[in-house]
């Protein structure tokens, strides 16, 4: 069974915000209702959202402000602003401050859920490809290069920044073959001597992370660089 999308509704409007959340809820998400913007923040601090709807004029704290304040908290968390009919200012605003959409008041319900599921969609799909590509499998491991680790059953192995770089080329150049010159000029932005002896030292490095799995290979092509190869 899905587990119910949590929505964060910030207005002021007293008789309309509860009929939204009664209607959000009735089509099988979480809302949480706030009537100013410092009970959300609050809120949003102590519980997890996927999307956070909030009225452009409250008072106390603007939906801009309190946008900004939680962007700072969650910088993907998407949000939509709720805008009056007339205020075309507001609603550029609200686009150039990061907001996924809006939708002018009064609106209808289906409207405003359909609008959600959109942007909950768009959301979902860049998660996926986010994920796609900061994690590699290699052989028996997963690679997070966003993360910096590497993982093996309840084995964690922390990368360093020049460990990471060097296995993300690994595992993004064709063929699983990196130069030695490209390395160099990716992760030092030179090609002296010195380095050069380093990369043997950070490639020697990941095939003892990797030992454990004897189906991967970091092959030295002589003169040129290096090759992963894993074996299926």
């Amino acid at each position: 069974m899905e587990t119910p999308k949590r929505l964060l509704l910030a207005d002021d409007d007293r008789s309309l915000s509860p009929l939204v959340q009664e209607y959000l809820e009735s089509k099988g998400f979480v809302c949480h209702l706030h009537h100013n913007g410092f009970d959300a923040l609050d809120d949003f601090r102590k519980s997890r959202f996927n999307l956070c709807i909030l009225d452009i004029k409250m008072p106390m704290k603007s939906g801009y402000e309190l946008a900004a304040e939680i962007k700072n908290l969650e910088p993907d968390i998407p949000f939509l602003f709720l805008t009056g009919q007339a205020d075309k200012e507001d609603r550029i605003k609200g686009l150039e401050a990061g907001a996924d959409d809006y939708i002018t008041k009064p609106f209808s319900m289906q409207e405003l859920y359909l609008r959600i599921k959109a942007i909950l969609k768009r959301t979902e799909m860049y998660g996926r490809l986010k994920n796609q590509h900061t994690k590699h499998e290699i052989g028996s491991y997963l690679f997070d290069a966003e993360s910096r680790e590497i993982s093996r059953d309840s084995q964690i192995i922390k990368l360093s920044a020049i460990e990471n770089k060097l296995l993300k080329l690994f595992c993004t150049a064709a063929d699983g073959i990196v130069l030695r010159d490209e390395a160099l000029k990716h992760i030092w932005e030179d090609e002296n001597n010195f380095r050069e002896r380093s990369l043997n030292v950070y490639v020697s490095r990941l095939r003892n992370y990797f030992k454990e799995d004897p189906g991967i290979e970091f092959m030295n092509i002589h003169g040129t660089g290096y090759k992963l190869v894993v074996k299926s």
